[in-house]
């Protein structure tokens, strides 16, 4: 015997089960206890589902509250004056090798002429291409 799926239309049930018989509140009782037995069961089911977010969320907050923690936060007048030291130093060490390149040539020989030697001109020019290789690097090494 196939098992019916009763479905309870709660307008058309009376407030008083004064006309209803005895079969009739039997059948009505069981259909209001399964479904009562079925909100249960969805009642139960949302609320675990409803600890699992919570407890996730509750997770990712602290995650979120450790990691915050953890960050170095600097203000821009800070980030600003630590990369103009970064660069005051990569551009003293560049003009500082040029600097010491220069006297070795000059006690040693240089693989140039002498005349260039005394030039100012060249002296700076190749101050400057020192200066840019030395910026490529630093741009390199801070971006690494």
């Amino acid at each position: 015997m196939a098992k019916k799926n009763y479905r309870i239309n709660w307008a058309n049930l009376p407030e008083d089960p004064e006309g209803f018989s005895f079969a009739d509140l039997q059948k009505a009782y069981g259909r209001i206890h399964r479904e009562l037995r079925d909100c249960k069961q969805m009642q139960k089911a949302s609320s675990h589902a409803a600890r699992g977010f919570q407890r996730d969320a509750y997770d990712a907050k602290t995650e979120n509250k450790d990691l915050r923690r953890g960050m170095l936060r600097i203000t821009k007048e800070q980030k600003a004056k630590d990369e103009l030291k970064a660069t005051g130093a990569w551009s003293g060490a560049a003009i500082g090798s040029v600097t010491l390149l220069w006297q070795g040539f000059d006690q040693y020989g240089a693989p140039f002429p002498k005349f260039l030697m005394d030039s100012d001109f060249f002296y700076g020019g190749v101050c400057w291409v020192v200066t840019i290789l030395f910026g490529w690097a630093a741009k390199a090494f801070h971006n690494a």
